[in-house]
This record gives structure tokens, sequence and C-alpha cells, in this order.
């Protein structure tokens, strides 16, 4: 039903899960579609959270950046599924379903290339068919009244997730559009120049799907000057710099999470984007020295969950760099702090 979409089944999970006794293990308790058609399963179960892994870097290559994010989804899911179920957890509301795979596009476009290697421009020609896959399981998922935790690729997804969570709320009457609250290191607004990992948030602004959008904690050096004097212009947009909250200290970091509460409405859907290149030394696809701890940005993740209607959990942008796992711990640590706080939020 789904192009590019691999659904999961039990077994899928149960090769992952670590077993011990007297122990009971997040992938022993999590709902699975197994067999069942995804349209059935999302209107039947009673899994609030639906995770869903990208598992691609075309979208990174299509803005000229550095490969290896397809490998993020697989590096979390193991060390998810082995995060012990216990009453904090709360393991049955949450369902893995399967992963995008994007594997044959890729090979595709490298076959067909001129040269030695694929042009930007090749690789950008690419993203709309991630963007169309992506967009419609997304809308089918949200339609359900389900919150999607997407992981895995380029901050080029941002766009599809955003185009099908408002098309999701909208159902057959008129577009709604939502909010997005970015933690990066870049504002990801750069020009319509075909798709890429560094335009998603334009891309859903120009076409009415994202309504307000906050970036926090970007970096002064990586923002274009164009796109500095038009986000300045633009009502609907707000930022926060790195440097004026950690380096001046204008800002504590929690008075910088309230800033971002105030902006976004708290009547809006909000779509929450942890972008993995803002926290410091992870590997990412544009790995920083300086960026916000683990720390910080599981208290991001934390606040925005509790405040604000929340649409999606996007993460993405890492890239596993050796068989230590830390960047798959840390998303599955992500994961784990943003299900509880909404539980917390909704006191369930």
């Amino acid at each position: 039903m789904f192009q590019y979409f691999q659904p999961y089944k039990k077994s899928n999970i149960d090769a992952l899960v670590h077993l011990r006794q007297g122990e009971t293990k997040l992938g022993e308790r999590i709902s699975v579609p197994e067999a069942v058609p995804l349209k059935s399963f999302l209107e039947k179960t009673a899994a609030q959270f639906i995770v869903i892994g990208i598992a691609e870097d075309i979208g990174v290559l299509a803005n000229g950046g550095k490969a290896g994010t397809a490998l993020a989804w697989n590096s979390f899911l193991l060390s998810f599924l082995n995060i012990q179920a216990n009453d904090f957890t709360k393991a049955e509301t949450i369902a893995v379903i399967g992963h995008f795979s994007f594997d044959e596009l890729k090979k595709n476009i490298e076959k067909s290339a001129v040269g030695s290697k694929a042009s930007v421009e090749e690789y950008r020609k690419a993203v709309p068919i991630i963007d169309n896959a992506v967009s419609e399981l997304i809308q089918l998922i949200v339609a359900n009244h389900k919150i999607p935790i997407v992981i895995g690729g380029g901050h080029n997804n941002a766009y599809p997730i955003i185009r099908g969570t408002s098309l999701g709320l909208s159902g057959s009457g008129d577009l709604k559009g939502i909010n997005c609250v970015n933690l990066d290191a870049h504002i990801d607004y750069r020009l319509p120049e075909g798709r890429h990992s560094g335009n998603g948030f334009r891309y859903a602004k120009e076409e009415g799907y994202l309504m307000k959008y906050f970036a926090l904690g970007i970096h002064e050096n990586y923002i274009p000057n164009s796109v500095l004097t038009e986000v300045n212009e633009n009502e609907d947009i707000d930022f926060l710099t790195y440097e004026d909250i950690f380096i001046r200290q204008r800002k504590t970091w929690a008075e910088a999470l309230n800033e971002v509460g105030k902006f976004l409405s708290s009547n809006t859907y909000t779509g929450i984007e942890l972008d993995l290149d803002s926290i410091e030394h992870l590997p990412a696809s544009a790995a920083t020295p300086c960026g916000v701890l683990p720390r910080e940005a599981l208290q991001y993740i934390d606040r925005m969950s509790v405040h604000h209607k929340i649409a999606y959990l996007h993460i993405c942008e890492g890239i596993p760099s050796s068989d230590d796992g830390l960047v798959g711990k840390l998303i599955g640590c992500i994961v784990s702090n943003f299900v509880k706080a909404y539980h917390i939020r909704t006191n369930d």
C-alpha cells in the first residue's frame, strides 16, 4: 500500500530484543502490525504513539552534506526495544510499525549519474519521491488520531511530515496548518532551489502547511544573511541563537524554552523537531564542537511536550559512527522521555 515502506511483524522485533530472566523489555510489550493491513491496524490499535523509521540520506546529499543518516534508525531500534518495560515507560501506548527504505532509489540515482558520483541536482530530483511516500503514511497515522514519532534520515523529511500531519488533521475540510519548533544548529529555511535537507520548512511554509515556526539554538555562523533578513521580517517565524543563550547568556535555557511557549499558540497543534547536529560532539551529518548538551535536548523535549498540543516528534540527522550505540541510545532516551512527558501532561 505504501511505496518504499517495510511494515514489521513480531518476528522483526523479537530478533532485536535481548531477553533476560526476571526482566521485561519494551520490545516484548509494544504493538506491531503483524500481518494486519496498516490502515486496519491504525484504526484499531490502542497505542497512542506510532514509531516509524526513515532510512535515507538522499536529502542530505541533495544539500551537499554527509551521508550516513540512513543508519540511525537501526541504531535507535536496537537500543529502544531493549529499554525496560516498567510503570514509567507505558509500553502499551507505543507501536513500532516499520520503516521506509530508499536504498534502491539511491542506487538508481548513483547508477545513472554522469561521472564518478551523482550531483546534488540528481539527488534533489529524487527527494519529492521521498516526500510523497512519507507524507501519505503520516497523513493516515494522524487521521487516526495517533502521534507519529519519526526517526532517522535527513531534515528534508520535516516537509512531508508537516504536510502529512496538516492533511491528516484537515480531513475533508479546510487545510489546517500546524506550528513547529525546531532545536537545530541551522534554521533550514534556504531558498526553494529544489528539495533537500536545508529547506523543508520553507516549502512547508510556502505551501500553507506550516503556520508558526520557531528555530531554537541556531548558530549565527550558519544562517545566510538573505535568510536572516527574510525571517526577521516574517512575524510567523522567530528564533533564538546558540550564542545569545550560551555565550552572551542573555537568556537562560529555561527562559529560552519559555519564550518558545509564548510564541507558539497553545490552541494549534505543534510538531517537535530535533536535529541531532544541535548536540555537542554527537555524530551527525553536520556535527558540531559547540552545541547543546544531551541533558538540554531532553529538557527541550520535556518542556515542549508538556506545554503544547503535540502533533508529532521528528528526530533526524544522526550518523552512528561506531558500534558503541551512542546515537541510537540517545535517540531512545529522547523518545522514551517524550512519551513520559505526554503521560504527565495528560495525567495518564
